[in-house]
């Protein structure tokens, strides 16, 4: 009986010890995004997380990286949970709501450490396989209605520009894939592999940062034909409860003339900056509004770009542009945000009703493409969310934009750190496609990043203005715009024979 204890004391210490460990990694590693941004976590704590994954067990390696991603994902969001009481029927309802968004974001830290125990590989072999074998995961998590690529690693770079300078090779996926290959490499040197681990986890520090440092001299020396373009940042932190029209047309044309006179070419507003949905086919408030950004298109002399709600039968959110020689250009967006505006089927829509999903959802773009605005350069639209997605961006350059613009609505995004985390992905889409991104959110962060995806201008946080600033259409395309995600299908690809290999020799072993 006394063994008995003895044996299971020393279990619960084991696995108290353990997943201390693995909460501690998880938590450092959190702390490299926003509001903290400890980004030299990146460098050393996940390597923690796949010490414990190297040899372990199918189940156990599953409950570990359940445990890990939980955790991970609530440190990350901890100052985001109010967003999710926003528009359910209670606090504790929005409690529920974020607590599945982290059961969700666990999930697939269970899927990558189950799949982990199958490649029982040895050295770098095992380093590279199980980064690819992330890559994928985190490329799956982004896929269909329900993707989300939030609190990917590679995001928690968004300060350090030098270290995401690989992205226009393969992507984010790139950039991901040497993180988890850095500190896969780490755990190789702690745990006394062999000299090649050392000389393996040199070389890609040498390469990593040779070729950023190489892209970064290189993109900064650009002296083409510039063109000033300004972003508008239109709300305060507390928006006037009731809207009145003429105020609000009155600051529209002094924040153009600002523009005007600063000499900008373009204007960009936020997402739906125009609070009535638009059309062009009925009459009243809607057309008149619509004839209303054509005057001023006209009158200050300047390409319009702005965000609005539209019906065409169904409704729409998209960007509009107007031209002062009257030309006029729609995008409607075509990736939706997940229970916001897009609305599961029923029953599902009704059962979740409670926790503030969407009653209806809008109608989709039917593709995406560049906006055309007269003799322009076309522009690359990303409204909101949008700008999660590299697919999005990538394809609007394919159809010819030469720079790009975000287009949010911050306001519903409760607190500056989470703002900060939205806007961080306009470094990533920055440098995939090597293009200037003019940022216009309705609180902020509104301002320009250059093709380096350093954020070279910007407005104070929820203070409403004007900023103008010179940027450089470009025509060329980077690798990940020509080939996609590349990257990700070669990682696939790298897993599938690894465990076609492991089962190959298992029946092999069965059979002998």
């Amino acid at each position: 009986m006394r063994g008995i204890l003895r044996v299971t004391v020393g279990t619960e210490k084991r696995v108290v010890h353990e997943f201390g460990w693995l909460t501690i990694s998880a938590v450092l590693t959190g702390l490299a995004f926003a509001p903290v941004g400890w980004r030299w976590t990146l460098l050393f704590a996940p390597a923690l997380w796949l010490a414990w994954l190297r040899g372990g067990a199918g189940w156990q390696n599953a409950w570990r990286g359940f445990w890990w991603m939980l955790v991970y994902g609530a440190t990350v969001s901890w100052h985001a949970s109010p967003i999710f009481a926003q528009q359910a029927h209670a606090e504790w309802l929005g409690g529920i709501a974020w607590a599945l968004a982290l059961l969700w974001f666990g999930l697939w830290g269970a899927l990558f450490g189950g799949l982990i125990s199958v490649l029982r590989l040895q050295g770098w072999r095992w380093v590279l396989v199980v980064a690819s074998l992330w890559t994928g995961v985190q490329w799956a998590r982004s896929l269909g209605a329900l993707g989300f690529p939030w609190a990917m690693l590679a995001l928690g770079l968004a300060k350090t520009p030098l270290l995401m300078q690989p992205a226009e090779l393969g992507g984010v996926w790139l950039v991901e894939w040497l993180l988890i290959v850095w500190n896969g490499g780490l755990v190789l040197v702690c745990q006394k592999q062999s000299r090649v681990a050392i000389w393996g986890l040199g070389s890609i520090g040498v390469l990593w940062v040779g070729f950023s440092a190489w892209s970064l001299g290189r993109y900064r020396d650009a002296t083409e034909m510039q063109m000033p373009v300004a972003v508008v940042q239109h709300q305060a932190e507390t928006p006037l409860k009731v809207f009145a029209p003429a105020i609000f047309d009155e600051q529209v044309s002094q924040w153009l003339q600002q523009a005007s006179q600063r000499g900008a070419r373009w204007a960009v507003f936020p997402e739906v900056a125009e609070p009535y949905t638009l059309t062009e086919t009925a009459g009243g408030t809607a057309s008149k509004r619509l004839h209303r950004w054509r005057q001023w298109a006209e009158h200050h002399r300047l390409s319009l770009l702005m965000g609005a709600s539209r019906f065409d039968g169904k409704d729409y959110n998209s960007a509009l542009g107007f031209a002062p020689c009257g030309a006029f250009a729609c995008y409607d967006k075509v990736k939706l945000m997940a229970f916001v505006e897009w609305s599961p089927p029923e029953p599902f829509a009704r059962w979740l009703r409670g926790l503030g999903v969407a009653k209806r959802s809008l109608q989709r773009g039917e593709q995406v493409r560049a906006l055309r605005l007269g003799q322009e350069p076309p522009v690359g639209t990303l409204l909101c969310v949008e700008s999660l997605f590299g697919w999005v961006a990538r394809e609007q350059v394919r159809t010819g934009a030469q720079w790009l613009t975000v287009m949010a609505n911050d306001q519903w995004l409760i607190g500056d750190a989470v703002r900060q985390q939205y806007a961080d992905f306009c470094v990533v889409r920055a440098i995939e496609t090597r293009r200037w991104i003019a940022r216009a959110s309705s609180v902020g962060i509104s301002g320009f990043y250059a093709p380096t995806g350093e954020l070279v201008a910007s407005l104070p946080m929820s203070k409403p203005g004007v900023l103008v600033y010179p940027i450089v259409p470009c025509t060329d395309q980077t690798m990940y715009v020509r080939w996609g995600d590349w990257w990700v299908y070669l990682c696939l690809a790298i897993v599938g024979v690894s465990s076609l290999r492991r089962l190959a020799r298992g029946i092999l072993e069965e059979w002998g």
